[in-house]
C-alpha cells in the first residue's frame, strides 16, 4: 500500500481565479493515495464558495482571522494524516507524475526528510511559459550536485552543508516544489509565523540542520505568475531574504564558520540591493544599502567604491545642471 500523502493548500482572497487548476492538478495525479487540506485564511471574497465546489474531495479548515501563509500551512500540517506532506500554493499546479516521483524518491532514501524538484514558471494572463526552468535560471545547483549520489530518474542526494550553502547563495526553493516527511516538523518546528514573506527560505535553512536533501532534476511543478505575486518584486524579495538571514544570525546553534558564511551572504545581498536601487535611480537608498554592507569585511571595499561612485556621480550631475542653467540663461 502506498503511503498517504497529505497536500496542504493555503488560500486567501482571489483564490477563485486560480485554485480550481491547483486542485485539479492534484486530482489528476497518477499517485492516488492523497488527501487535500485547504486552509482558508479568513478570505473576505468568494473564495469560500469556490472551495465548496470541491467539498466532497477535500478537507476544509477556516481561520477566523487572517494569520498569514505560514500560519495557514501550520494549520494544514496539524490536520495531516499522511507521513509525507506536500505544499501547493493556490496559484500553482503540478505535472501528473509529481507525487509518484517524489514518493519513489523517498522510498529509496529513507533517511532523507526533505525533497524538492526543479520547476517551470508561467504567466496566468496568457498561459505562456518562461524559456528557462528554475535550475536553468540558477545553474549553481548543477555545481552543487556534481559528485553527489545519483539515482534513476535524476534523483540526487545533497548533503546538509552543501544545501545550506546553496540556499545562502540564492537558489530558491518554492513551497509548491517541496515534499517533506511530517517528522521534520518535530525536529525543526513549524513554518515561522513571524515571517510574512520568504518563509520558504527560512524553512529550507532550518531543515539543513537536520537532514540531507533529495533534489529531483525534473520540472514537476508549475509556478504561476501574476500581478499579485510578491516574489516578482526583486527588491522586496531580497529585503525578505535579509530579514530571514538576520533571524538566523541570532541562532546560537550555529558555529563560527556557519555564522561567518551567513554574514558573507548578507553582505552580498546588501550590495545586490544597492545595485538594484542604483539602477532604478534611487541613489539615496542605494547608498544606504551599500553603507550597511560596510559592516561585512569581505564586502567593505566593494561597498565603499560604490558609495564613492554614487557620490561622485551625484556631484557631477548637480554641476551639470548648474552649467546648463547658466548656458540657457
Amino acid at each position: 500500500m502506498d503511503d498517504l500523502i497529505s497536500v496542504v493548500i493555503p488560500v486567501y482572497n482571489n483564490a477563485s481565479k486560480f485554485m480550481g487548476s491547483a486542485i485539479e492538478s492534484i486530482l489528476g495525479q497518477t499517485y492516488k493515495n492523497v488527501e487535500i487540506i485547504i486552509v482558508d485564511d479568513c478570505s473576505t471574497d468568494d473564495t469560500s464558495n469556490k472551495i465548496l465546489e470541491y467539498k466532497d474531495k477535500i478537507h476544509i479548515v477556516r481561520h477566523e482571522k487572517n494569520l498569514g501563509t505560514a500560519a495557514a500551512r501550520n494549520t494544514g500540517v496539524n490536520q495531516c494524516r499522511g507521513r509525507l506532506v506536500a505544499f501547493l500554493d493556490e496559484d500553482d499546479k503540478w505535472t501528473p507524475r509529481k507525487l509518484e516521483i517524489f514518493a519513489e524518491s523517498f522510498s529509496r532514501n529513507p533517511e532523507a526528510l526533505f525533497a524538492f524538484s526543479d520547476f517551470s514558471r508561467f504567466e496566468w494572463d496568457d498561459g505562456s511559459f518562461y524559456a528557462l526552468s528554475n535550475s536553468q535560471i540558477y545553474p549553481l545547483i548543477y555545481e552543487t550536485i556534481q559528485g553527489h549520489k545519483y539515482f534513476d530518474r535524476k534523483y540526487f542526494v545533497i548533503p546538509q552543508k552543501d544545501m545550506f550553502t546553496l540556499l545562502l547563495r540564492g537558489y530558491p526553493i518554492y513551497p509548491s516544489a517541496i515534499v517533506v516527511r511530517k517528522h521534520i516538523f518535530d525536529l525543526i518546528g513549524m513554518w515561522r509565523k513571524v515571517l510574512r514573506t520568504n518563509e520558504d527560505f527560512d524553512f529550507g535553512l532550518r531543515s539543513c540542520r537536520v537532514t540531507n536533501f533529495i533534489y529531483i532534476d525534473e520540472k514537476l511543478a508549475m509556478i504561476g505568475r501574476h500581478g499579485a505575486n510578491l516574489s516578482g518584486d526583486i527588491q522586496h524579495h531580497t529585503e525578505g531574504d535579509i530579514s530571514v538571514i538576520d533571524l538566523h544570525l541570532t541562532d546560537p546553534s550555529y558555529n563560527k564558520e556557519e555564522k561567518d558564511l551567513i554574514k558573507y551572504h548578507k553582505g552580498g545581498r546588501l550590495c545586490g540591493l544597492g545595485y538594484s536601487y542604483l539602477k532604478s535611480g534611487n541613489n539615496k537608498q542605494a547608498v544606504r544599502k551599500y553603507s550597511e554592507a560596510l559592516c561585512y569585511r569581505k564586502w567593505f571595499w566593494h561597498a565603499l567604491l560604490r558609495i564613492g561612485y554614487i557620490t561622485t556621480m551625484g556631484n557631477w550631475e548637480r554641476g551639470r545642471q548648474v552649467v546648463s542653467s547658466i548656458v540657457s540663461g
